[in-house]
């Protein structure tokens, strides 16, 4: 349920652009081809840009640099260039705050998007859904800075003294920011399921139905905080009981060394991007 407080707030968040709309839709149809969506993604310069810019990128490109959308489409494959659009879309349609670190920002962003997809890999749980979400989970940070600019400063001091951010946010504004991340990914008419995952993220047991994508996101954090303190030879045993005590259950074959292995791709994909 949306904070009433935070509805005073509902025409101020930025809106997503009809053509933006219209790209993320083609990509989400299972059927679309690869010429309609290298059509669709061409009618965009700077996500169409962001497509070849990947696709050249060391980590994809082989023998030779591609020149064309539809070159690159095929070379990434749809499932890395829908959620590349998915999370191009999403930085396109918010506008610059000057007072974040973009690159810092997108990159901690796409860290615990790539790890969350990562998990839903190994679970019952749509990978790009989880992906989404993780894309999404903290633009109410962003949104804070935009629309309450002096509580921010306020906010930002406070967590850095060693203050719950939650409840200074609580405080502050009488709503916490992954209320408002929720509340823009429901003006912009993303799935229910989706925006369960980014409004129960702090805390999945409160969730009703239970949201696996909003334990996939609180256990993406946790990876991502705590897994260089985990000794080695307890790194699948601990995933998997975290997982469990989030109401989740993962299958860890594997999952150990490719978790190790995404560390810090998130903050490449920001350079990428931005």
């Amino acid at each position: 349920m949306i904070n009433v407080t935070l509805l005073n707030h509902i025409d101020e968040l930025p809106r997503l652009p009809k053509a933006i709309s219209e790209l993320l839709e083609t990509v989400n149809q299972e059927e679309a081809s690869v010429t309609e969506i290298s059509a669709k993604i061409g009618q965009d310069p700077l996500i169409g840009m962001r497509v070849l810019r990947l696709a050249n990128s060391a980590h994809y490109r082989r023998s030779r640099e591609v020149s064309s959308i539809e070159e690159a489409v095929i070379r990434l494959g749809i499932k890395t260039v829908k959620t590349l659009v998915i999370a191009s879309a999403v930085i396109s349609a918010l506008p610059k705050v000057e007072e974040i670190n973009v690159e810092k920002f997108w990159g901690n962003t796409f860290e615990v998007a790539i790890t969350a997809q990562e998990l839903a890999r190994h679970c019952s749980s749509a990978s790009d859904t989880a992906f989404t979400c993780g894309i999404i989970h903290d633009i109410g940070d962003l949104l804070i800075v935009l629309l309450e600019p002096n509580a921010a400063s306020i906010i930002h001091a406070a967590v850095e003294a060693g203050a719950d951010k939650g409840e200074v946010e609580q405080a502050q504004l009488g709503f916490q920011s992954h209320e408002l991340a929720a509340l823009l990914a429901q003006n912009w008419k993303f799935s229910s399921v989706l925006i369960a995952g980014v409004m129960y993220q702090r805390n999945p047991q409160s969730a009703d139905p239970f949201s696996s994508y909003a334990a996939l996101i609180c256990l993406a954090y946790w990876v991502i905080k705590h897994w260089p303190d985990v000794p080695e030879d307890q790194q699948a045993s601990s995933l998997f009981a975290k997982g469990v005590s989030l109401g989740i259950r993962l299958d860890v074959t594997g999952l150990v060394d490719k978790l190790s292995e995404q560390r810090g791709k998130g903050f490449e994909m920001a350079v990428l991007l931005t």
